[in-house]
């Protein structure tokens, strides 16, 4: 039978992952039952010597809301060069290091440090800086001014001096009695990458130097059996992914402590050799998800021979972080928005489901994506790609809203009174100002009818929304509070990293114009929002005016199931909203989807939720013909569960996009069928 990863309780995963430590060390136990020298009778203390090792502790699971694995520790060894065992001489020293790099080529295992922040570009003896190595944004800049530091030369040195003193430093052109060098300048090429790591990462009695990481079996043994001086292994803490591809953006990775970061983590009790959450939760939660190391005490007769080894300090499990999202829903999310690129031919978006009555995201999705269990080995790749799918566009990517904007519109114009469900607006084909013509095109049957809101909605009539706002509203900075309440341009309270984006309106334009503001009301002008806040907007809306702190953390518990820590719905702001003004709102937005013949069948007949649903569709232009594509739907009608909004980059229509919400809400609302 195959064994199925998705299916493994968070149980069975870390006592897999315990077993693995408890074999590492039976061996040796087992020796002590048999060992004629127990504790307590070792008579002459000094032909003993005594050494300590680190027991790393396990991470902590990362798991869905209903407690779904998303991503469990792993062990795996790593090939370390130990600065007490090394040989002293230039040419055995350096012979140790390209030893290892040659059976790393041998055995196809060129696995170097996860972090290899290398400055130069080029073969020895033409090296020359790469880019990275001269932006002083980047790892690489850092880290060439940390070895520059070291050897007290000037941050302005060049590649070339640089070089230069290094090779003269570790005497990498040394020649033998015979006057032939100890080393090619191939050797050379491949000893200043690893020396420069060496010293970057502060090698020395006390920090070993990771050379190789995450080996199999057979290189470790392979190395054991070359018996180098100096070489050793140990085993390190990783991760794996349990649905490895989904939920990318959000999860994060785990790292080495690196030389930029030590000062940080060595103030928060860290060793040198620690991992580390370096982004996403993996970072955020790193507090919960961290584990406390234990130490091995191993005592050693004058012949090397252990007589007592023991576990003088146990290690602490981390503890496991429950996120807010469904790992069912994240799925439908993500495959439906891959379905649609490949449909539609494009390359680009984002989708964000959100719970309106609490702010808990259920499924967050960017394309393109990645998979985080081959992350390091495609980093490159994944920074070239002109799509950017290191991106997160559903929290870090701003864009402006198009029709979507038109609910808030409508809000702001019903609850200040200036107009009322049942006042209307004639449309003669779009809204003309100082004879420029914003056009309608969406309703061309209705050019000769008076609108009223939930028409308006329905049909997304422009010069309905211009109207309520440029002419009757009379005042941006009425809009403009609205938005804020709505967090429209706001933080949406997100652990993670996100943009704020930003709202049209005077003080954020270098040139606002009468055109710009009654552009602006239509979704257009300079309007900048993320799709995580027009979802956290139309959450706003769907729940009656409670704007909700959008979250990831659900729960944390330890590592034997006790809830240490719950997280609580924030409430970061509020608008008034009518009983009457809601329900004509939720019926415009409910007609919409009813006369789409395309977000009606999506709905409905393709995806089947089986509950009313509310949405708006929404284009934004951005020269040259292309247009950003939104759909923004909640169901069910009158008691919204879930807030969906999907961004397509240079989308084939508004309408379109519905299909991923339809996936979504049904994926969410009703699993089985979804299933099916």
């Amino acid at each position: 039978m195959k064994f199925d990863f998705k299916k493994m309780n968070k149980y069975s995963a870390l006592t897999a992952a315990f077993a693995l430590v408890c074999a590492i060390y039976i061996v040796r136990l087992a020796y002590l039952q048999f060992n004629p020298i127990k504790t307590g009778q070792l008579r002459d203390e000094s032909e003993y010597t005594t050494e300590t090792e680190t027991v790393q502790a396990l991470r902590g699971n990362i798991c869905d809301r209903n407690g779904k694995v998303l991503v469990t520790t792993s062990f795996a060894y790593d090939i370390i060069l130990d600065y007490n065992d090394m040989p002293d001489g230039v040419k055995e020293f350096n012979g140790v290091i390209l030893t290892v790099l040659d059976a790393m080529d041998s055995q196809g295992a060129n696995i170097y440090r996860a972090d290899d922040l290398y400055p130069f570009v080029g073969e020895y003896p033409n090296l020359s800086y790469s880019e990275d190595a001269r932006d002083s944004t980047t790892k690489v800049y850092r880290g060439l001014m940390r070895v520059l530091d070291r050897f007290d030369l000037d941050g302005d040195t060049s590649a070339e001096e640089l070089v230069k003193f290094l090779v003269k430093r570790w005497k990498f052109e040394r020649k033998d009695a015979d006057g032939e060098p100890y080393f090619t300048n191939d050797d050379i090429n491949r000893l200043i990458r690893v020396r420069y790591d060496m010293v970057r990462n502060d090698f020395g009695a006390y920090n070993p130097y990771v050379i190789a990481k995450n080996v199999n079996i057979d290189f470790l043994s392979y190395v054991k059996e070359l018996s180098v001086d100096g070489v050793s292994d140990t085993i390190s803490v990783g991760r794996t992914y349990l649905y490895d591809g989904y939920a990318s953006h959000i999860l994060g990775r785990v790292g080495a402590i690196t030389a930029e970061t030590w000062d940080y983590y060595k103030a928060l009790g860290y060793g040198i050799n620690d991992t580390v959450g370096v982004d996403g939760c993996e970072k955020v939660f790193e507090e919960y998800l961290r584990g406390r190391d234990g130490v091995r005490t191993v005592t050693r007769d004058k012949n090397g021979k252990i007589v007592k080894d023991e576990i003088t300090k146990e290690p602490i499990a981390g503890k496991d972080v429950y996120l807010t999202i469904d790992i069912d829903t994240q799925i439908a999310c993500e495959d439906a928005l891959k379905a649609y690129m490949n449909k539609f031919e494009k390359n680009e978006g984002a989708s964000v489901a959100v719970d309106p009555n609490t702010g808990e995201i259920l499924a967050v999705a960017s394309y393109p994506t990645y998979s985080l269990s081959s992350f390091s080995d495609d980093y490159s790749a994944l920074a070239g790609n002109e799509h950017k799918p290191l991106l997160n566009r559903a929290f870090g990517a701003a864009y402006a809203p198009g029709s979507t904007f038109k609910v808030a519109v409508a809000l702001a114009g019903l609850e200040s009174g200036v107009i009322s469900p049942s006042s209307t607006t004639y449309c003669n084909g779009g809204y003309f100002l100082n004879g420029m013509a914003i056009k309608c095109n969406n309703h061309t049957g209705y050019h000769t009818h008076n609108l009223n809101v939930t028409d308006a909605l329905k049909l997304s009539c422009n010069a309905f929304f211009i109207n309520t706002g440029y002419d009757k509203l009379g005042d941006i900075n009425i809009m403009k509070k609205y938005c804020e309440s709505l967090g429209l341009g706001q933080a949406t309270g997100i652990e993670l990293s996100e943009v704020t984006g930003q709202i049209a309106c005077p003080e954020n334009s270098s040139n606002w114009t009468p055109y710009e503001e009654a552009s602006s009301y239509i979704g257009q002008s300079i309007h900048q929002y993320t799709p995580l806040q027009v979802t956290s907007y139309i959450s706003t809306v769907a729940n009656g005016g409670t704007r909700y702190a959008t979250h990831l953390l659900k729960c944390v518990k330890s590592f034997t199931g006790e809830t240490v820590y719950e997280s609580k719905s924030e409430v970061l702001s509020s608008v008034s909203i009518s009983g009457s003004n809601l329900s004509t709102i939720k019926t415009g937005m409910k007609n919409m989807v009813d006369n789409s013949g395309t977000a009606s069948m999506y709905m409905y007949d393709v995806f089947d939720v089986g509950v009313t649903v509310c949405g708006k569709s929404g284009t934004a232009q951005i020269g040259g013909g292309e247009q950003n594509c939104w759909f923004t739907a909640f169901a069910p009608m009158e008691n919204p569960q879930i807030v969906v909004t999907s961004m397509v980059e240079k989308g084939s229509s508004g309408a379109s996009v519905s299909y991923i919400d339809a996936a979504v809400i049904a994926a969410y609302l009703n699993p089985k069928n979804a299933e099916e």
